[in-house]
């Protein structure tokens, strides 16, 4: 008799894991944690849901088509996979659900917070007004990938914000920063010549939301980009081109309140 498969979001920290999430993670068979998707303190989500977590590396789940949990799941164990923030945003993910559907493995999701509209709605941004979403990576040998200043280019054609994820792999130590992001940016932009971003173009720095001493700092870009943020994962949100008044004055008080620097 086939398990059943637990697709479970761990929202933005361990302190933001919900009631149904505690539930399937302490009466599961087996979890396991994606760690390199993004950012999880793995001591605390222990201590959280009282019991003992495996990491399961990237390999596992992409080269290996989550072959290890598969198996698990022919078995007939009950098998939940913890993952930072809303479960079904990282293709990969998505893609353990259809084999586990294709084998005729019954299978859950646990909905968790999701960094793309907290981003936006901790900016103090109307989230009707997100546009498409982007990630900024690092270039790799020598190739600069434009992609987010086309995003950027297209959601102001339509008075949209723009939220940029950052390049974040647990495995190898890489998060990558806001200062890093605006500055790879700005190599496009000094590329590329179309006036997408100025120094005077309004953007908002987010750091480590959920963890105690997260940060919001909303500001110039100019002014942005001198920011020293220590606080993982960091989000980037480019302003639409003309932000409602209401907008500008809920960004200036969140600023002024959740902007910590160092």
């Amino acid at each position: 008799m086939a398990g059943e498969l637990y697709l479970v979001g761990l929202g933005l920290s361990p302190e933001y894991v919900s009631v149904k999430a505690l539930e399937v993670l302490r009466t599961a068979d087996f979890v396991y944690v994606d760690t390199y998707t993004s950012y999880v303190d793995l001591e605390l989500l222990r201590r959280v849901v009282g019991r003992d977590l495996t990491p399961i590396r990237r390999a596992d789940l992409e080269e290996r088509s989550g072959a290890l949990i598969l198996e698990m799941l022919k078995r007939g164990y009950r098998v939940a996979l913890a993952v930072p923030g809303d479960p079904l945003v990282a293709t990969t993910h998505v893609t353990l659900l259809l084999e586990a559907h294709r084998r005729g493995v019954p299978f859950h999701v646990v909905p968790g917070v999701s960094i793309v509209p907290t981003a936006l709605t901790l900016s103090g941004l109307m989230v009707y007004k997100i546009g498409k979403v982007a990630t900024v990576v690092y270039p790799k040998d020598g190739v600069l990938f434009e992609y987010p200043y086309d995003v950027i280019k297209l959601n102001d054609s339509g008075n949209l914000h723009t939220v940029l994820l950052l390049e974040y792999d647990g495995e190898r130590g890489v998060a990558m920063t806001v200062r890093e992001a605006i500055e790879i940016l700005l190599t496009i932009e000094e590329r590329r010549g179309e006036g997408v971003l100025t120094g005077e173009r309004l953007v908002v720095a987010l750091a480590g939301l959920g963890y105690p001493g997260y940060s919001v700092c909303a500001g110039r870009l100019k002014s942005i980009s001198n920011l020293r943020v220590d606080k993982v994962p960091q989000t980037l949100v480019v302003v639409s081109p003309k932000p409602h008044p209401v907008e500008l004055e809920a960004m200036e008080a969140i600023s002024s309140r959740w902007c910590r620097v160092g």
